[in-house]
C-alpha cells in the first residue's frame, strides 16, 4: 500500500529486561516485514540519571546494528523504532527516536499529529528547536516542558498523560526519561500490545515479535496511557488496566528456504495455506460448508437487507470477487466498498451486516469504515490474518483466513484464502440446490492439488510473457463477468506494486468505449479466460484487440477455439467456472513476480509499499 502524506505503518519495538538492547533489535527485525527505510534504537543502561544513548539510520536494522556496534549491550531500557518517511524525507535525523535537547527524553511513534504545525508554533515561542521535519519531535519537547514545570507531586506519568491530551491525529508512543525505571506508551489509532515473559516485559507494534520471547500479552486500547516496568502495567489513578492473557497463534520465520525470495515462496505456499483454511469448514458428508464465528446464524444472516464488504488494495479486490459469490448463491443484495469511500450512512442499517477484510487487521481506512458501520447500526464482524489483530478484537466474530504470515509486502496466498474464505461464508447461507452446492465443495476439496500443479506446468508460457511484457508497451488485463473482471484488477494491481509498469485493468466490454485508443501494434494484452458463460463473448474481446496489432497472452482452461487467438498461451488447470479465480490467480502472481525480477525491483520489499497502512 503506498505511502502518503499521511503516514503509514512503521515498527515500534520496547523491553525492559536484562538484554533489553539485543531484544530490541531482535523485534525490530521481526517487524521488518511491514516495510520500513530507516531505523533506530535508544537505551538506559542501570545508571538511571544519565542522558539516554541513541543511534539511528537510514537503511536496514542490520545496518542499525553495524552502527550501534555493540555498545548498546547490557541496557536495562530499550525502545527502537523502524519507519516509512511520510513528514521529512528519508535522512538519519529523521528516523526515530527522538530525543530531548539534553538527551534525557527520547520517543518513538507511528501514526500522524495532525496539529503539529500548531504544537510546533507554541514549543519555538517556549524556546526549543526543532532538528528534524517530523511531527514526533514535538512530542518529546512538550513533554521536556511539561517535566521541567508541573506542580509538586506530579510525577512522569502526568506529564506524559498531560502532554498526550494536547495531541490531535492517530498515535503508537514509547517514551523513556533519564530517572524512569519503565517506558511510557500510549495508543490511539494505531496498534501497540504489552507482551510479558520470564525476567521481560516488552511493548510491539504487533503480537510478531513476542513469539519466543513472551507468553503473555496485553491488548491496549485507543485512549490508553501507562507505563511499564518489571513490575507490570501502570496507569493513573482510575483507570482501567487491560488483564494478560495467553500468547496465541505460532511464529514462522522470514525464511524462502530454497526460493530466491519471500514472494516466491507465498505463491508455492498457496496449496498449502488454502487447505488451512478450507480445513475443518466442510461438512463431513460434503455437501455442505461449518464456518462458524459468527455472531449472526446462518438463517439471521440470510434476513438481512445488504451484506457490505469494506476494504483496501488487494483485500478490496478479493471483496468484490466474494461479493459476487454472495450475490450468485443468496438472494442478499451485496456490494464492496473502498474503506475509505465508505458511504455508511446510505447502506449501513440494524439490518446489515459489514464485514472488513484485511490481511494484517489493522488497516486503518477499513477499522474507520467499521466503526462507522456500527455508528449507523450494522452488523460488524470480520474476515483476517492476524489471531488478536485489532479488526479481529473490534468485531468479536468471523473467520480467521489461516494463511499463516506473510512476509512479502504484496500480497499472495492470503488473496486467495480471502477468496476461499468468503466463498465459504457465501456457500454457508445459500440458497442454492444441494446438487449443485455438492459440485462446488467437490471441486473446491480439490483445488489445493490443482493449484500445486499449476505452479509445475506454466514456468515456460510465463516466461514467454515476461520477455513480451518486457519489450513492449504497459499491457491491459481483461476480464469479463463479475469474477474474471475483478481478477484483472488485482492482476494489474500486483504487476504494478512489484515490477513498476504502469497496468490497465477493465472487463472486456468496456475495452470500445475508450481505452482502445490506447491498443497499437504490438500492444501486449493479459486476457483471463476460463471456461464459463462469458467465454464466447471475451472470445470477441480478444478479438478487438488482436485486430488492431495486440499481442495476447491468454489465461485460460479452454481447449477451444479461443486458443488459437493466443500469442503466448498459459493453460489453467480445468476446475468449476466459481473457482476459476483460484487456478487463475496463479499465473498474475508468477507473472508480476518475474517481471519484478527482471526488472530488478525488490519484490519483497517494492519502493514506498508497506504491509499494512494504520492511519487515514
Amino acid at each position: 500500500m503506498p505511502v502518503h502524506p499521511n503516514g503509514i505503518m512503521c515498527g515500534i519495538f520496547g523491553c525492559i529486561s536484562d538484554d533489553a538492547s539485543s531484544r530490541v533489535l531482535e523485534g525490530l527485525r521481526k517487524l521488518e516485514y511491514r516495510g520500513y527505510d530507516s531505523a533506530g534504537l535508544a537505551a538506559i543502561f542501570s545508571e538511571l540519571e544519565n542522558p539516554i544513548e541513541t543511534e539511528r539510520t537510514t537503511g536496514y536494522v542490520s545496518d542499525l546494528v553495524l552502527k550501534a556496534n555493540g555498545r548498546f549491550d547490557g541496557a536495562k531500557i530499550s525502545i527502537g523504532h523502524t519507519r516509512w518517511a511520510t513528514h521529512g524525507g528519508v535522512t538519519d535525523y529523521n528516523a526515530h527516536p527522538h530525543s530531548s535537547e539534553d538527551g534525557k527524553i527520547t520517543i518513538v511513534h507511528n501514526g500522524i499529529i495532525e496539529n503539529s504545525v500548531d504544537l510546533s508554533n507554541r514549543i519555538s515561542k517556549l524556546g526549543y528547536t526543532l532538528s528534524s521535519e517530523t511531527d514526533t519531535e514535538v512530542i518529546v519537547h512538550l513533554l521536556d516542558y511539561e517535566l521541567k514545570t508541573q506542580s509538586e507531586g506530579k510525577n512522569h506519568l502526568d506529564a506524559f498523560c498531560s502532554v498526550i491530551s494536547q495531541l490531535e491525529g492517530s498515535w503508537a508512543i514509547a517514551v523513556m526519561a533519564s530517572g524512569l525505571d519503565g517506558i511510557m506508551i500510549s495508543r490511539k489509532g494505531a496498534p501497540l500490545v504489552i507482551g510479558r515473559g520470564q525476567k521481560n516485559i516488552s511493548v510491539s507494534s504487533d503480537v510478531q515479535p513476542f513469539y519466543g520471547a513472551c507468553s503473555e500479552v496485553a491488548y491496549m486500547k485507543d485512549g490508553d496511557n501507562f507505563l511499564i516496568s518489571r513490575d507490570g502495567i501502570i496507569s493513573q489513578t482510575d483507570f482501567e488496566i487491560p488483564e494478560f492473557e495467553p500468547l496465541q497463534g505460532v511464529y514462522d520465520e522470514e525464511d524462502p528456504g530454497n526460493f530466491p525470495h519471500m514472494m516466491l515462496k507465498e505463491i508455492h505456499d498457496q496449496p498449502t495455506s488454502l487447505s488451512n483454511a478450507l480445513s475443518g469448514r466442510i461438512s463431513a458428508d460434503g455437501i455442505g460448508t461449518e464456518l462458524s464465528g459468527f455472531d449472526l446464524s446462518p438463517d439471521e444472516i440470510r434476513n438481512v437487507e445488504r451484506i457490505n464488504l469494506v476494504a483496501c488494495g488487494t483485500a478490496y479486490y478479493a471483496s468484490e470477487i466474494i461479493s459476487s459469490y454472495i450475490r450468485k448463491f443468496t438472494s442478499i443484495r451485496s456490494e464492496a466498498f473502498i474503506a475509505s469511500e465508505f458511504p455508511a450512512k446510505s447502506v449501513c442499517s440494524p439490518n446489515t451486516l459489514t464485514i472488513g477484510v484485511s490481511q494484517s487487521g489493522e488497516t486503518k481506512d477499513t477499522l474507520d469504515a467499521l466503526f462507522k458501520a456500527k455508528k449507523f447500526g450494522s452488523h460488524i464482524s470480520s474476515f483476517c490474518n492476524v489471531i488478536g489483530s485489532t479488526m479481529a478484537r473490534l468485531t468479536g466474530n468471523g473467520a480467521y483466513l489461516h494463511a499463516g504470515p506473510e512476509y512479502a509486502v504484496a500480497s499472495t496466498k492470503v488473496f486467495t484464502n480471502m477468496v476461499a474464505v468468503g466463498l465459504l461464508f457465501a456457500l454457508n447461507v445459500s440458497n442454492i440446490p444441494d446438487s449443485e452446492l455438492k459440485k462446488i465443495i467437490q471441486e473446491l476439496r480439490k483445488l489445493p492439488n490443482l493449484i500445486s500443479s499449476q505452479l509445475i506446468d506454466i514456468d515456460e508460457s510465463i516466461s514467454q510473457a515476461t520477455e513480451l511484457i518486457t519489450n513492449s508497451d504497459p499491457p491491459i488485463f481483461i476480464g469479463r463477468g463479475g469474477l474474471s473482471s475483478y481478477l484483472a484488477k488485482e492482476g494489474a494491481l500486483k504487476m504494478m506494486e512489484v515490477s513498476y509498469i504502469p497496468c490497465l485493468s477493465l472487463p472486456g466490454g468496456e475495452l470500445k468505449h475508450g481505452p482502445i485508443a490506447l491498443i497499437s501494434e504490438g500492444s501486449p494484452i493479459i486476457a483471463i479466460a476460463p471456461a464459463d458463460s462469458k467465454l464466447n463473448l471475451m472470445e470477441s474481446s480478444i478479438r478487438e484487440c488482436k485486430s488492431r496489432g495486440a499481442k495476447i497472452i491468454l489465461i485460460t482452461d479452454s481447449e477451444g477455439p479461443i486458443v488459437e487467438l493466443a500469442d503466448i498461451l498459459i493453460q489453467t488447470n480445468r476446475t468449476h467456472p466459481d473457482l476459476s479465480p483460484f487456478v487463475n490467480s496463479i499465473p498474475i502472481q508468477l507473472l508480476a513476480y518475474h517481471l519484478g525480477v527482471k526488472n530488478g525491483v525488490n519484490v519483497d520489499r517494492p519502493r514506498n509499499l508497506a504491509k499494512s497502512v494504520t492511519v487515514v
